[in-house]
């Protein structure tokens, strides 16, 4: 059993393929480590999972939009960075269950689009999106308790229903209540997934018109690509309603 050195067997993602991804990064003693994952949806907000920012102060948070080589500072096209203003999350954020796992940032000055740095599509109806692919991208460990990757890495995932999640779940020795808050995606066997440091990042579905739409943001799992274990991401589709009565400000 080797685990595959890859977010957890993914690939390589092309540069500026998902320019909505933003590496959260997080004052630690002398420098901005990143964190977590967010998502680009204008140019004064992204969105992130709450318990990556949990009791953080906003001005130890640091925002890199663009970013593709974490190692390479030579690419295509530079990257932005945003100081945050405003954390706004999501008020019924449970750090027990991690129901309602979901925050917005506002930047100080708003992000300048550019080929390798835009937003990405919110859902405008409660399509559930089961039995479709699903790409995920980050920078998190490659295996748990594995290295962190340079290069930005996608996996794809089938989307599951909630109750087969549950079941599967249970299969693999843990009771887990998932509302429909959330929305799971992986494969029975394992092997791919997202795991520790992709948090907060994005789960998106391409649309019939190839745009690409925010399913949901990346919030736990046990273990990372273990058989029977799917990750669980907030369903973006019930948060509409919260999130643009937030983007107004």
């Amino acid at each position: 059993m080797f685990p595959e050195p890859r977010i957890v067997g993914g690939t390589k993602a092309a540069f500026g393929r998902w320019p909505w991804q933003i590496s959260l990064r997080q004052w630690r003693t002398s420098t901005y480590l990143h964190k977590c994952g967010a998502a680009l949806l204008n140019e004064n907000w992204a969105i992130t999972a709450a318990h990556c920012v949990d009791n953080v102060p906003p001005s130890d948070l640091l925002l890199r939009l663009g970013e593709y080589d974490l190692a390479l500072e030579e690419e295509p096209y530079g990257y932005q960075e945003r100081r945050v203003q405003i954390v706004a999350s999501h008020p019924q954020f449970d750090p027990r269950t991690f129901e309602y796992d979901l925050a917005l940032l506002r930047f100080y000055e708003p992000v300048v689009f550019q080929p390798n740095i835009i937003p990405v599509c919110v859902p405008d109806n409660d399509e559930n999106h089961i039995g479709r692919t699903a790409f995920v991208t980050g920078w998190g460990r490659l295996y748990e308790d594995g290295p962190l990757p340079s290069v930005l890495q996608e996996v794809t995932v089938p989307v599951i229903e909630n109750k087969i999640c549950e079941t599967m779940y249970r299969s693999a020795g843990y009771i887990e209540h998932i509302p429909h808050i959330f929305i799971c995606a992986g494969w029975k066997k394992g092997g791919y997934d997202s795991c520790e440091g992709d948090s907060g990042g994005p789960m998106v579905i391409q649309r019939p018109d190839k745009r690409f739409l925010l399913a949901g943001v990346i919030s736990w799992g046990i273990g990372c690509a273990e058989p029977n274990q799917p990750g669980v991401y907030t369903r973006i589709s019930e948060f509409r309603d919260w999130i643009n009565q937030i983007l107004q400000f």
